[in-house]
């Protein structure tokens, strides 16, 4: 069986008819990633702070990251574990520090408590595979020592999807990647790299295109699709065009 990671972002989670058809054709083999960063920006309002972001990723001061570990890891992993395990699904919840799973490491002091992925434990993800488990996986990694740090989901996909091999799905909240304002059928990770470098990509997109970039050059089928979408995201569990494709191939071209 193929592996197939997939994220699943705070819009898609949030969408009764999408999430039905991940809970609804889950299988052994999967991971599933999840966001919840409006939830995050929801809870940090609430305390008096307000969110900014860098580069597409979330600023984290020390207060910030207890809320993100208690939104993520708790709230946000909690519920879609429910929906799982409710439609029979045998499902586990798991954050970075469970079993070792994630290890990271700052890389922009302007981030503050927010790390790269730099070690996936495949082991346990494959064990975890062969005992029929479908882990539910929080972007919450372990630093140095006991230390957590905030990870961005989609890069967090994309370092297990390069981990596991096989199939990456990001889900997202419109068509797939847009340059000057159309959906792109396929980019190569040079393609994809430019646009980084030039800033076509901008906001969410940027880290799910360093994602898209790093699972593609570990030889993984990557897709970028509307999660927002049921007929996108069943076409995209099928293996079926849909969205944007990106691959490590230089000779793919922008479409």
């Amino acid at each position: 069986m193929t592996p197939l990671t997939i994220k699943l972002g705070a819009t898609a989670g949030a969408h009764a008819a999408s999430l039905a058809v991940l809970v609804e054709r889950a299988t052994p083999g999967w991971v599933v990633v999840h966001g919840g960063g409006l939830e995050v920006a929801d809870w940090s309002r609430r305390l008096g702070i307000e969110p900014t972001t860098v580069d597409g990723l979330r600023v984290t001061d020390p207060v910030t990251l207890e809320i993100a570990i208690a939104v993520l890891r708790g709230l946000v992993n909690a519920r879609l574990v429910a929906a799982f395990v409710a439609a029979g699904v045998p499902a586990i919840g798991l954050g970075g520090a469970d079993g070792d799973l994630l290890g990271a490491e700052r890389f922009d002091p302007r981030l503050g408590e927010v790390g790269r992925v730099t070690r996936v434990n495949g082991g346990l993800l494959a064990a975890l595979a062969a005992d029929g488990q479908v882990p539910i996986v929080a972007p919450i990694a372990r630093g140095a020592g006991s230390e957590l740090l905030n990870v961005n989901a989609d890069e967090v996909a994309g370092a297990i999807a390069a981990e596991r091999g096989g199939r990456l799905i990001l889900l997202t909240d419109v068509p797939g990647v847009l340059r000057d304002g159309m959906p792109v059928a396929s980019l190569s990770a040079d393609e994809a790299s430019a646009m980084l470098a030039d800033e076509s990509a901008s906001g969410g997109m940027r880290p799910k295109l360093r994602a898209a970039i790093a699972a593609a050059g570990a030889g993984c089928d990557v897709t970028i699709v509307n999660g927002t979408d049921p007929a996108a995201v069943n076409a995209a569990l099928d293996g079926t065009k849909t969205g944007t494709s990106v691959t490590a191939a230089s000779a793919a071209r922008i479409g």
